[in-house]
C-alpha cells in the first residue's frame, strides 16, 4: 500500500473541492483571525486590574499569555480543514498574523521591538505547520488518529494540571479546552478508549520531564 493510500485509510479528504479563491479566502480568514486574537492578547496586557472590566481583561490576559488557548484554536483550525497541506498553511497563517500583531502592538506601545521573543516565537510558529498537517489526521479513525488526537489534548491537560490543586481561570480554561477537543475527537466510545490509551503516558511525561520548560520556558 502507498503510503497516499493509506494516510487516506486514517482520514478521507474532503470530497468537496474549493476554487483557489475559496481556498485563499480561508487562508485570510486565518490570518485575520490570529491578528484579532494578537491584538486582544496585547490590548489585554495594557488594560489596570481595577474593577469588573479590569478583572475581565485581566483574566483575558491570564489566558492569552499560556498556551492554552493557541493549542485550542490551532487545533480547531486544523481539522475543521479540507486536508492536511491547507490546515498546515491555515495554521501557519493564522500564528504568523498573531505573532506580528503581537509584536509590532508592542513596537508602537514601547517603542521597543523585543527581538529574541519574537525570533523564537517565529521558531516556533515555522514549526506550526508541521504540527497541523499530523493533528488534522486526529479527526479520523483508528489507533494513528488516536495518537494525534491525544498529542494537544495531552499538551493541554498537562498545562491544565495545576487546575487540581490551584483554582485559577486559566488553569480551569485550559483543562475546558482538552474536554471540549476530547469530545470533538472522539467520534465513537472505542476511539475514545484509544485516545485516552494514548493520553495517560503522553501527560505523564510532559509532567515528569523538561520538555515544555525546554521549549517554551521564559517566553
Amino acid at each position: 500500500m502507498s503510503i497516499k493510500a493509506t494516510l487516506n485509510s486514517i482520514r478521507n479528504k474532503s470530497s468537496s473541492s474549493l476554487t483557489i479563491q475559496q481556498k485563499l479566502l480561508q487562508v485570510l480568514l486565518s490570518f485575520a483571525l490570529g491578528v484579532f486574537l494578537g491584538f486582544i492578547a496585547k490590548y489585554s496586557d495594557t488594560i489596570p486590574s481595577n474593577g469588573l472590566i479590569g478583572d475581565i481583561w485581566g483574566t483575558i490576559s491570564d489566558i492569552t499569555t499560556r498556551l492554552g488557548i493557541w493549542i485550542l484554536v490551532a487545533t480547531i483550525i486544523a481539522i475543521l480543514s479540507i486536508n492536511p497541506r491547507i490546515a498546515a498553511i491555515k495554521v501557519f497563517t493564522f500564528f504568523s498574523g498573531m505573532l506580528l500583531t503581537y509584536y509590532l502592538y508592542s513596537m508602537w506601545l514601547f517603542h521597543f521591538f523585543p527581538t529574541y521573543y519574537f525570533i523564537r516565537w517565529g521558531v516556533i510558529a515555522l514549526a506550526s505547520p508541521i504540527a497541523a498537517y499530523i493533528v488534522w489526521f486526529s479527526k479520523g479513525n483508528g489507533w494513528f488518529s488516536a495518537f494525534c488526537a491525544s498529542m494537544p489534548i495531552g499538551l493541554l491537560v498537562s498545562e491544565g494540571y495545576p487546575f487540581f490543586y490551584m483554582f485559577e481561570i486559566a488553569f480551569v480554561f485550559d483543562i475546558l479546552s482538552a474536554i471540549i477537543l476530547f469530545l470533538i475527537l472522539s467520534p465513537n466510545k472505542k476511539q475514545c478508549l484509544r485516545i485516552f490509551i494514548f493520553l495517560l503516558p503522553i501527560v505523564f511525561i510532559l509532567r515528569k520531564s523538561d520538555i515544555l520548560l525546554y521549549l517554551f520556558g521564559g517566553l
